[in-house]
């Protein structure tokens, strides 16, 4: 019988980890999870095996890491904050050393799959954007970079190591849905700016299936974005949302209004970001959600 499989979720007890424990349970693997505040543990999935530690310190949860068939890195904090220079050091903090604590725990002949995001392209207007892509001028965009390096330095060990840009993600029950919601359910929402700008998002569930995708082909390494082949702009993105809850849409949020509410993250939200995944369509990589307004409808 073949011996099951192990993965080892380091910052998965969010939105995307916990879709992830379920989904690598159902196919049969052992989900190994890493938890800092035992608060958490009444929401997570019967089935999953709990280790205790903080992904920032050194610490016993290291001596799984090189037990694992597959590692995945999610820890982060959330961008969606506005970023006081405390903020902003948390946030380069929870990802760099995160993936510093990973890497140093990982043996030759491992997987890491280490997650990274498609602000590392900043703002690219209608430029139509590859990995191959050059880096951004923005705060994410440097994050990104330093995350992504601090990651491939498991190549030296002999680990394979993956990277995931993540564009937005949808899904039920969090990431950016739970944020807009509630203002399109109040009637308040609007495309942002002139709603000219491009928006690179994923489904949850095809998410997922990369990674598993990705895993399995042996020879495959290096960054990869984990994005829709059909990116959307804001304009059509914040109609289809308008129609599928039935709320008005005449709202335009100017880029001052969202500068004053969000500070230096209204860059962020206002940039154009025209992402393709074209390593995963030169692989063959079949996503079940290209429409948006489908994986709209499937994450409510």
């Amino acid at each position: 019988m073949e011996e099951q499989k192990k993965v080892f979720l380091i910052g998965g007890t969010g939105f995307i980890g916990t879709f992830l424990t379920n989904f690598f349970l159902e196919r049969g693997w052992r989900v190994f999870l890493l938890v800092r505040n035992s608060s958490r543990l009444k929401k997570l999935t019967p089935g999953v095996e709990i280790i205790f530690g903080d992904p920032l310190k050194e610490g016993e949860w290291q001596n799984l890491v090189p037990h694992m068939d597959l590692v995945i890195n999610l820890v982060g904090e959330t961008i969606f904050k506005r970023w006081t220079p405390e903020y902003k050091k948390r946030l380069w903090d929870s990802r760099i050393l995160s993936t510093e604590r990973v890497v140093s725990a990982l043996r030759a002949g491992q997987v890491l799959f280490n997650a990274s995001a498609v602000g590392y392209y900043g703002d690219g207007g209608e430029e139509i954007l590859t990995e191959n892509s050059p880096k951004g001028s923005l705060f994410v965009s440097e994050l990104c970079d330093h995350w992504e390096k601090k990651a491939l330095e498991g190549e030296r060990k002999g680990a394979r190591i993956l990277i995931g840009r993540f564009g937005i993600v949808l899904g039920k029950g969090g990431g950016m849905l739970s944020v807009i919601l509630p203002i399109f359910k109040l009637g308040l929402g609007g495309k942002l700016g002139n709603g000219k700008q491009w928006f690179p998002w994923i489904h949850i569930l095809d998410l997922a299936r990369a990674i598993e995708f990705l895993y399995e082909k042996k020879g495959e390494k290096g960054i990869f974005n984990i994005t829709s082949p059909a990116p959307i702009r804001n304009e059509d993105m914040t109609k289809i949302i308008g129609k599928i809850l039935r709320r008005p849409t005449f709202f335009t949020v100017p880029a001052l209004a969202l500068k004053a509410l969000y500070g230096e993250l209204a860059e962020v939200m206002m940039a154009s970001a025209r992402v393709i995944p074209e390593r995963l369509l030169r692989l063959g990589f079949e996503f079940e959600y290209t429409s948006f307004e489908d994986a709209f409808r499937a994450s409510l």
